[in-house]
């Protein structure tokens, strides 16, 4: 079972306005538009992280030049089986 904690947040009158309106509209509480909200940014933040981790990882390590012309000639290839030329 989840356990949940309470917590208060001040934020500005104009956004509470808005996320009412929304949640009104899609028959949520306040406390359920609030964690979606959060959720979608900790996903949204821990992408930004992988994605910072797997450029710095080609700019660590890039591709060689023999290795990029095999995976052009296999895409080629599989292009090729597919129809497209």
């Amino acid at each position: 079972m989840q356990k949940f904690a309470k917590i208060a947040i001040s934020i500005p009158k104009e956004d509470l306005m808005r996320i009412e309106k929304i949640r009104k509209g899609l028959g949520m509480q306040r406390s359920a538009i609030i964690d979606t909200a959060i959720r979608f940014w900790l996903k949204n933040m821990e992408e930004k992280k992988l994605i910072k981790q797997y450029q710095e990882g080609y700019l660590n390590k890039p591709e060689s030049v023999s290795e990029i012309k095999v995976y052009e000639k296999l895409s080629a290839d599989a292009f090729e089986e597919e129809g497209w030329k």
